[in-house]
């Protein structure tokens, strides 16, 4: 064979064994994980999908096809229970949740048969202020009725939202003359109904309240400050708070981070530091490079956002709900002995997780990329026996209180004073904090029978340890005293 015959010849045929080689390579690759990632196969996922799109037996809607694969992207990340995959219905409802704010109209509602009953207004809102009160019923949105009773509350609440500055047009109407007056009790549904009105009414970025204050004890001299989550908004609702216990003038604190079960961690520490001047708050440490970072307190000499002074004696209350951001919050001042934790050991979830949006935008991936560390360094991670992560505490349904999973070492922080509330007791703080909420919104009181100066057994206990610490105070000398004459 002459050599050029040769070279033609032999040219395809190694291309073609190129070819394959590549391919081949490409194939075990596909099969093979990321480094330090799960394992991913693209031709296996590929022929599933076809062969399901081909030859299942019904053909599916788009939203069932949407759903399945929301589901298998679940699975594929649920390393843990704190990991999954967010689909758009969930995370536009995490966006509100977390942010603490929406474009809304600033209204409590509740669906019946012929529309949405509004059972509180925020006041000053924009419901408010065009002249909604507790009562109303909105028949319909832009003309799309509201009624119905196979209405659930998220849709119908999804109806009213939208972005703010946008305007809804509402058909509206009294359930008697005149309507309910700001605070008093939704007026019946059977009440001899009135002609319809029509309401514009612009949405606004509404705020609900995530921190509540009262003063408790004998002379009212003791500020309380609940915060019931961490958002974003927790910052500024809590150093309003704070202020304006500390203009009123107080003689201790209580921090109320009972059933608190995290939130937003900037959220958290600013309020640490509020209370420290100096120091480390937390530490995370993850293994990607992002996931290491130490949190620290920033000195403020003076101002509305001053440091508050030490001597000022403060107690954290929490218990068995508390966890997350909380810890961080109580963790930090247990180490910094700047407070005292009153109350029940917390819950133990020392983790970060963060979500990140997907490139599309209307969906998101939520991972736990680093743990928590207390400024001494403690982490107590709720774990099962065989050493994995017990996920989060079930939220409670119909006031029956869920019970956390059994673990096989201690976890969460453990308070310096242990005190436990009865269930009629539980119970009854349940409902004090439904009239917290309740206030914030204009509405009447869910349980008139709880007034807001009713005192718990924990916190009666948190009161007690604020008063020795008032009685320590008065009799340690202010100066050390003077050094007796040297002898001559």
């Amino acid at each position: 064979m002459r050599a050029s015959t040769a070279f033609l010849v032999m040219v395809p045929m190694l291309l073609v064994t190129l070819l394959f080689v590549a391919t081949q390579e490409r194939r075990v690759g596909s099969a093979e994980p990321l480094r330090g990632g799960p394992y991913w196969d693209e031709a296996t996922a590929a022929f599933v999908r076809q062969r399901v799109a081909r030859t299942y037996v019904d053909e599916l809607s788009p939203k069932e096809q949407a759903d399945a694969f929301w589901r298998a992207l679940d699975a594929y990340v649920r390393l843990d229970p704190y990991c999954d995959f967010i689909p758009p219905a969930e995370y536009r409802q995490w966006q509100e949740s977390t942010a603490g704010q929406y474009g809304g109209l600033g209204i409590r509602i509740d669906p019946e048969a012929e529309g949405l009953r509004i059972l509180g207004a925020l006041p000053g809102g924009p419901a408010a202020r065009a002249g909604l009160v507790p009562g109303d019923l909105i028949v319909s949105a832009d003309g799309r009725s509201l009624g119905g009773l196979d209405l659930k509350l998220d849709s119908a609440a999804r109806l009213l939202k939208g972005p703010a500055g946008g305007a809804v047009k509402l058909l509206v109407r009294r359930a008697a003359a005149g309507g309910a007056a700001p605070g008093a009790s939704p007026a019946p549904a059977e009440a001899a109904p009135v002609a319809l009105r029509e309401v514009v009414v612009v949405r606004e970025i509404v705020r609900p309240p995530g921190v509540f204050v009262r003063r408790v004890g004998p002379r009212q001299a003791v500020g309380v400050i609940r915060i019931s989550e961490f958002a974003e908004t927790t910052p500024d609702e809590f150093d309003l708070a704070l202020n304006g216990l500390l203009a009123q003038g107080l003689e201790g604190l209580v921090l109320d981070l009972r059933d608190n079960v995290g939130g937003v961690l900037t959220g958290a520490v600013h309020v640490v530091d509020r209370f420290l001047a100096r120091g480390v708050v937390v530490r995370i440490e993850g293994r990607a490079p992002g996931a290491n970072r130490t949190y620290e307190a920033h000195p403020v000499a003076a101002g509305p956002g001053a440091d508050v002074s030490d001597t000022l004696p403060f107690v954290v209350v929490v218990n068995g709900h508390s966890a997350s951001a909380s810890e961080v919050v109580a963790g930090a001042l247990q180490d910094h002995r700047r407070a005292l934790l009153v109350g029940e050991r917390t819950y133990g979830k020392f983790l970060v997780q963060q979500i990140v949006e997907v490139p599309r935008g209307d969906c998101a991936v939520q991972l736990v990329t680093s743990r928590y560390y207390t400024p001494s360094g403690r982490s107590y991670q709720r774990r099962n026996s065989d050493g994995t992560f017990v996920g989060p505490l079930p939220k409670r349904e119909d006031g029956v209180e869920p019970s956390a999973e059994p673990v096989a070492e201690a976890a969460g922080l453990l308070p310096d004073v242990m005190q436990t509330l009865g269930k009629d007791e539980r119970k009854r703080l349940l409902e004090l904090w439904d009239n917290e909420e309740d206030r914030c919104w204009g509405t009447a009181e869910s349980h008139p029978e709880v007034p807001l100066t009713w005192v718990d057994a924990q916190l009666e206990r948190a009161l007690e340890v604020l008063e020795g610490a008032l009685l320590m105070a008065k009799i340690r000398p202010t100066a050390p005293p003077p050094a007796p004459p040297r002898p001559r």
